[in-house]
């Protein structure tokens, strides 16, 4: 005969193990704002592009000059001279233009690199949820076939099963309490890792399962959203480079104006009067001839990078959410197994105990239902990870 079991095991089982899971994603996130650390070190090329900006608005300082000759029987001559360089060569309006376009790059960059990093750290957040997850599915797979194996040993003892019976849980045991033991380990790293980026968190947060987000409500599919900060900042170093060719094409610079004022004096007499000076570098023999051949060659690589990034964003966006799309309907369809395999065990556990059904049988459900459920957590973090590449690609963020 066998013993019935307890009609709220399986409930207390699932409780068994289970912890508070009180950090969302959206929780996890909230700290990357504007000042994070995390975020100002990635302001780098930023700062130099907006230095860059202010230099190119910076007019030339002017020079003062200062002599005094005082030869024997002759007039010590006295000068004061206030030279200066205006801004009328033509360069200053399109180097202006050109560090703009730089400053607007860097932006875009850096929208896009916060993007990059938002991902990371959903990365390191749905690791540690699904770590956690797979965890606690073992643990309570582990407590359910423990209680299984102890039940069988006793009626082993007692001389109603049979000992092979009882070593076959035991085996079973041993397998879940190894897979238990690889979880807890993969949860560790997972949550030091959780932790080092918000270090703030108390021992007893725990993370909440992410969803696989919907995209219908998302413009993702729309010709618009193929106009990313990657592509906007392609074509603003095309830009930049073009302006920075038209700086190097004009080699010849504004001559220096020069005003003064000169004082000759000797005994009983003193001249004194203004002076009017021109200083003007005259390019016989550099005409910018290296800046110029670069400057070609940086525009037609900055055009050709942004042609391969015109074919090749779109494209990458397309191919990820078509892959984010079947992903997300495996993981529901994942789920739905996983809540069946759930009820089938339910069931064979009666059935086994009523002696309905055989221990190969039930030991086989056994495995097939936390199968179900390790494999419906793969299949979501498949999906996760396909909506963060989805999210890189378009450089922004698709959920909040």
């Amino acid at each position: 005969m066998r013993l019935p079991l307890p009609a709220g095991l399986l409930a207390v089982l699932v409780a068994v193990g289970a912890r508070a899971q009180d950090v969302t994603e959206k929780e996890f996130l909230s700290v990357l704002g504007d000042g994070a650390p995390a975020v100002r070190a990635l302001e780098e090329d930023l700062a130099r592009a907006e230095g860059v900006a202010r230099r190119a608005r910076t007019l030339a300082n002017p020079s003062l000059e200062f002599y005094r000759e005082a030869p024997e029987h002759n007039p010590r001559v006295t000068n004061w001279t206030l030279g200066w360089t205006p801004p009328l060569d033509g360069r200053f309006g399109p180097a202006k233009r050109a560090a703009d376009a730089g400053v607007a790059a860097a932006r875009e960059r850096l929208a896009a690199e916060r993007v990059r990093l938002r991902v990371l750290w959903r990365e390191v957040f749905a690791a540690w949820a699904l770590t956690e997850a797979r965890e606690g599915t073992l643990g309570r797979q582990l407590e359910h076939t423990r209680v299984l194996a102890e039940r069988e040993r006793e009626r082993a003892r007692q001389g109603e099963a049979s000992g092979l019976s009882a070593r076959r849980f035991g085996l079973a045991e041993a397998e879940v309490r190894a897979a238990l033991r690889q979880a807890e380990a993969d949860r560790a790293r997972a949550s030091a890792a959780a932790r080092s980026l918000r270090p703030e968190l108390s021992r007893e947060a725990r993370p909440s399962l992410p969803a696989t987000p919907d995209l219908s409500g998302d413009a993702s599919a729309d010709a618009a959203a193929f106009d990313t900060p990657e592509l906007r900042a392609a074509r603003l170093d095309v830009e930049q480079a073009g302006l920075e060719g038209k700086v190097a094409g004009r080699f010849w610079g504004f001559p220096e104006v020069q005003l003064g004022w000169q004082t000759l004096s000797q005994p009983g007499l003193d001249h004194s009067g203004p002076i009017f000076a021109l200083r003007w570098n005259v390019p016989l023999l550099d005409r910018s001839q290296a800046a110029r051949a670069e400057s070609a060659r940086r525009e037609a690589i900055a055009a050709a990078r942004a042609q391969l990034a015109t074919a090749r964003v779109p494209a990458e966006i397309a191919g990820r959410r078509e892959a984010y799309l079947t992903l997300r309907e495996s993981a529901r369809e994942a789920d739905l197994a996983a809540g069946e395999g759930e009820r089938v065990l339910e069931a064979a556990t009666a059935a086994f105990q009523a002696g309905e059904a055989t221990l190969t049988d039930f030991l086989e459900t056994l495995r097939s239902a936390l199968g179900a459920r390790l494999r419906a957590l793969d299949v979501r973090e498949s999906a996760l990870l396909a909506h963060r590449d989805l999210e890189a690609a378009l450089g922004r963020p698709l959920s909040e």
